[in-house]
């Protein structure tokens, strides 16, 4: 297991030697979890030579890839065949936080170069499904010993491809209209971005989008757009530097004290008192490591 901090964020992974028994089961070449700023970016012209797979958990990243690009949103799939030319990273004053998988061994990409017979390469989360709790598992197995390790991981890991690809398959072909607003929402939320100017980019009535996205996600687009830019300041304030009155610009609002009024009504405590509690929480937390 590698674990550190560096200037792009968190990281955790482990990287797995492979064995004459992995290459005939599912097995892994890399396994980890990233917590990112938008220093994070990276570009493969020719592409990777293990399938890629995205757990996105929080915030959001981009990918560009067959002369198109896509949100990665929180609770979404995202697949990368091996061999695809793509870019990838967090949006501008955004964050990311995802578990990533690299594949290897002959069934397991088999397995995934069927999937890409799709052509979907985004997809949501299923509800019920606890990907966190799977991916731990498959990092605590790729991290430990024992004789039937590989076993074990194969047998994990083939659930877990089984699942992405079976979403996948049922990805629809095209976009809710509320995913292309979140879309937008995610790209320009560090602008004064209203209701008005997201519905004009998508070519629909401001009362169209209100009435569909609400339907659709169970918010208006004015709370999604205030409670995208709160999420992203708190991970601002947690692993930052920037003053309050910087993160205020850098989220969108009008003004320090918007944001702050704002932030205390989300959190219950003012952006200066979370950043001092989650400077604690992580000091006991490296105590316990």
């Amino acid at each position: 297991m590698y674990s550190t901090n560096g200037e792009f964020g968190q990281v955790r992974l482990v990287n797995l030697l492979p064995t004459l028994q992995s290459r005939n089961l599912f097995s892994l070449h890399t396994i980890g979890w990233h917590k990112c700023n938008d220093l994070y970016r990276y570009t493969y012209e020719q592409g990777n030579p293990n399938h890629l797979l995205f757990f996105t958990v929080h915030g959001s990243g981009y990918l560009v890839m067959n002369q198109q690009k896509y949100s990665i949103p929180a609770g979404s799939i995202t697949f990368i065949p091996r061999g695809t030319p793509c870019q990838y990273g967090t949006p501008k004053n955004g964050l990311w936080e995802f578990y990533w998988i690299h594949t290897a061994g002959d069934l397991a990409t088999r397995f995934m170069d069927s999937a890409a017979q799709s052509g979907n390469y985004v997809t949501d989360f299923q509800s019920g499904y606890n990907y966190v709790q799977r991916l731990e598992e498959l990092i605590r197995l790729c991290s430990g010993r024992g004789h039937n390790k590989e076993l074990y991981l194969s047998a994990q890991l083939s659930e877990l491809l089984h699942h992405t690809a079976i979403r996948l398959s049922e990805t629809a072909e095209s976009a809710s209209l509320s995913s292309r607003a979140i879309f937008y929402i995610e790209h320009h939320f560090h602008a004064h971005l209203t209701v008005e100017e997201t519905a004009q980019s998508l070519f629909v009535s401001p009362a169209h989008l209100i009435r569909t996205f609400k339907k659709e996600t169970g918010y208006t687009p004015h709370e999604y757009i205030t409670e995208y830019r709160l999420m992203i300041a708190a991970q601002l304030l947690e692993f930052g530097r920037q003053r309050v009155d910087e993160i205020a610009a850098r989220t969108g609002f009008s003004s320090p004290s918007h944001f702050i009024s704002s932030f205390r009504r989300q959190y219950g405590c003012t952006p200066l008192q979370y950043r001092s509690m989650a400077s604690i929480a992580q000091k006991d937390k490296d105590k316990q490591t």
